[in-house]
């Protein structure tokens, strides 16, 4: 069996520890209320990769900022000597954190596409997501082209002159007029969806999935963003998406609906795909639903899955930053109990957002421009523009202990807790047969807990107080 602990108060590094494996066991017989039960025997949701995105901001740090971009690969997807990531959301066009505005075409309407241009892609973000593939392809032993690490790609907006109000924002600052994809627009949309996904494959990445529009119910003036109903979107899907995807030969990517928060005040406790499951089409063309963590319970994703027990949930986005839990201890715990809470609330995947942030939560156009100050949200690395140092954030501490130890082809098990207050755990069958489980400590103090795996010797550890610990039963 092996440990690996970060201590929330220590701010102890994962591949230091991991070098130096933490006995946590206590001798047989100790005395313990809280157990956890793990049936192997008892698989649940198969597991597609855990990871962040690589967006301009980040691409343009690790271009321009960092003294050592290879290292800091490493450190994020190799799998032996960093933390494995195994999956990548990536933007189709400007999110909210770039240097500056840049659009695929000219700025007048095309709707024939003549003008596509993918350069601004191709030349400042491809780089950077290919040496990560490459980076942890050598790690695997595997050729670069391996397809272990799985690429979703997500659009924040269609462009300018495909909207109803003609503005890559989702809403017009003056007018507030808010920005629909216009329905004439929804087969060249659809287009040029296709045409991004076939960039990547030129360049041998794996596009495992595809959603029609990042947050579809939060239209607003500040970046770009685009509104889209459950049957707007149902449609799009269904007449339009899903054809051209077949088209290009590209009928294996899955299609993502919703990508948005658990409860948004249109669409409570995921309401929306409710309905886009109504449209029978739909339903055919969707692979599942794509989740954010910034409003509601993850409880809902069950919810869906009970009704729909065939259809996937992915978990796209969920950010760090000084709007939550701004130190480091409340911030490791936290993250990790909201993976821990999607893991067992039936998500395939968890994605964070941006990989790299500067100190200021840079770069970030549209926040300066709109809001006059800089971003509040934080990467799983913050990098020193003056230095060219990097800092490893609790983010990716927490992201850690499920990328590095649950590879793309495990499968969440079924677990149960007993008597254990203020601890939360998911657990894994991996592809080598072990059980990997991730256990999160909120007290402030030691724990003891007995691991009761069927099939196996059961184990108590003393969890440390307010800590993170994954166990490996080899």
């Amino acid at each position: 069996m092996r440990m690996f602990t970060t201590y929330a108060n220590t701010h102890d590094t994962m591949l230091e520890a991991a070098l130096r494996p933490v006995d946590l066991r206590v001798a047989p017989g100790a005395e313990t209320a809280a157990t956890l039960a793990l049936d192997p025997a008892l698989p649940r949701q198969h597991i597609d990769g855990f990871g962040a995105s690589i967006t301009q901001a980040t691409s343009y740090l690790w271009h321009n900022a960092m003294r050592h971009p290879h290292r800091v690969l490493r450190d994020l997807f190799s799998v032996t000597e960093g933390i494995g990531i195994s999956m990548l959301r990536q933007p189709v066009g400007p999110s909210d954190h770039v240097t500056r505005p840049y659009r695929f075409m000219r700025r007048r309407p095309d709707r024939h596409l003549r003008t596509l241009d993918f350069t601004p892609e191709e030349y400042t973000i491809l780089p950077m997501v290919k040496a990560a593939q490459a980076v942890r392809a050598q790690s695997m032993g595997t050729a670069a082209s391996s397809p272990d690490l799985n690429i979703i790609v997500s659009p924040w907006s269609a462009p300018w002159w495909m909207k109803t109000n003609f503005s890559a924002l989702g809403k017009r600052p003056l007018t507030r007029l808010t920005g629909w994809l216009r329905p004439a627009a929804y087969p060249v949309y659809a287009e040029y969806l296709a045409r991004f996904i076939e960039v990547y494959r030129r360049h041998g990445l794996h596009i495992f999935g595809v959603t029609p529009t990042n947050e579809p119910d939060y239209p607003q003036s500040r970046w770009p963003s685009m509104a889209m109903s459950p049957a707007q979107q149902a449609r799009f899907i269904a007449r339009f998406l899903a054809p051209r995807l077949r088209a290009h030969g590209l009928g294996d990517v899955r299609i993502m609906c919703w990508d948005h928060n658990y409860s948004t005040d249109h669409y409570p406790d995921g309401r929306f795909v409710r309905e886009l499951y109504m449209h029978p089409r739909a339903f055919a063309a969707t692979a599942g639903s794509a989740w954010h963590y910034y409003g509601g319970a993850a409880r809902t994703m069950s919810d869906i899955h009970r009704r729909w027990p065939t259809k996937g949930i992915w978990v796209t986005e969920a950010s760090g930053g000084d709007w939550g839990p701004r130190n480091w201890d409340d911030a490791l715990i936290t993250m990790g109990a909201r993976v821990i809470s999607m893991m067992n609330n039936w998500a395939q995947s968890a994605v964070l957002w941006n990989i790299a942030l500067d100190t200021r939560g840079g770069p970030d156009y549209y926040y300066l421009r709109n809001d006059h100050t800089h971003s509040s949200n934080r990467g799983l690395l913050t990098v020193d523009r003056c230095t060219g140092e990097t800092t490893r954030n609790a983010d990716y501490y927490a992201l850690g202990h499920f990328s590095a130890f649950v590879p793309i082809g495990s499968h969440c098990i079924t677990s149960e807790l007993r008597e254990a207050q203020r601890l939360h755990a998911a657990a894994f069958a991996t592809p080598d047969g072990a059980v990997a489980a991730v256990l999160c400590n909120e007290r402030v103090d030691p724990a003891t807990l007995r691991v009761d795996v069927r099939g196996r010797d059961s184990q108590t550890l003393v969890l440390p107080a307010r800590s993170l610990t994954t166990v490996v039963f080899d």
